[in-house]
């Protein structure tokens, strides 16, 4: 016996409205993208306690006008004779703080604010960036604050919505600094040489290593200005 319309009708809508629903909304799996795992050297400390090597993003905010730092993730440090430490970012990370708006901002009027001579190409690039210092948690509330950080390196990993080039001369006019950033994520590696032909005259260049070199060992060194500061080449380490 068939059942009634009124019925047939309701489990057919009923039979319409799941298949629309599998059909219309199928569930896709988007991979997060590439993780890193950095590795980092420093000078052995005598006193570990509540020492940490932390990664470091900042958010804008639009009452400020300023940006507030975010600990991405970090680890503790043990014992006095530890001179090497890791980091792993991993990929689903990454993408969160590159959809992030108030991290992945302009670089023209972001990075570039109060230099001379700006130049970027292309000038419609938005980066993210994540720094890495050694701090020691005094208040142990996990952020790094003034006067805890120990070391720190100039290096970071920065995330860009395309590849771009930049130039631009630091306010006080000693510094040049240029640089070429992959699109993507990628290890910047930070170094400055002061020719002899321009004694107090700089030259810093802040570019994308090859992905194959991002593991490295990244220098971590007492707080030093990063338009000034001298960095050597050596084997196996970044300044």
């Amino acid at each position: 016996m068939k059942p009634p319309v009124s019925h047939a009708l309701r489990l057919l809508g009923i039979s319409a409205l799941g298949l629309s629903l599998l059909t219309a909304c199928p569930r896709q799996y988007t991979p997060p993208g590439p993780s890193a795992s950095l590795s980092f050297t420093f000078p052995a400390l005598t006193d570990t306690t509540d020492v940490r090597l932390a990664a470091l993003a900042f958010e804008r905010n639009e009452k400020t006008n300023g940006y507030d730092p975010k600990v991405v993730t970090s680890t503790s440090l043990y014992g006095p004779s530890n001179t090497a430490a890791s980091l792993y970012l991993d990929g689903y990370t990454l993408k969160t703080w590159a959809d992030n708006a108030k991290c992945t901002t302009p670089f023209l009027g972001g990075e570039t604010a109060g230099m001379q001579e700006v130049t970027v190409t292309p000038d419609t690039v938005r980066t993210c960036n994540i720094y890495f210092l050694m701090f020691r948690d005094a208040n142990r509330n996990g952020t790094p604050e003034s006067g805890e950080v120990l070391y720190e390196t100039h290096d970071l990993y920065s995330y860009a919505t395309e590849a771009f080039t930049y130039r631009f001369v630091s306010p006080d006019g000693r510094s040049t600094e240029t640089g070429t950033r992959t699109k993507g994520w990628s290890l910047v590696h930070h170094q400055v040489l002061q020719p002899t032909a321009t004694p107090d005259r700089y030259l810093l260049s802040m570019n994308s290593v090859p992905q194959a070199d991002e593991g490295l060992n990244i220098r971590l060194h007492e707080p030093t200005n990063a338009f000034t500061s001298q960095s050597l080449p050596r084997a196996g380490g970044h300044k």
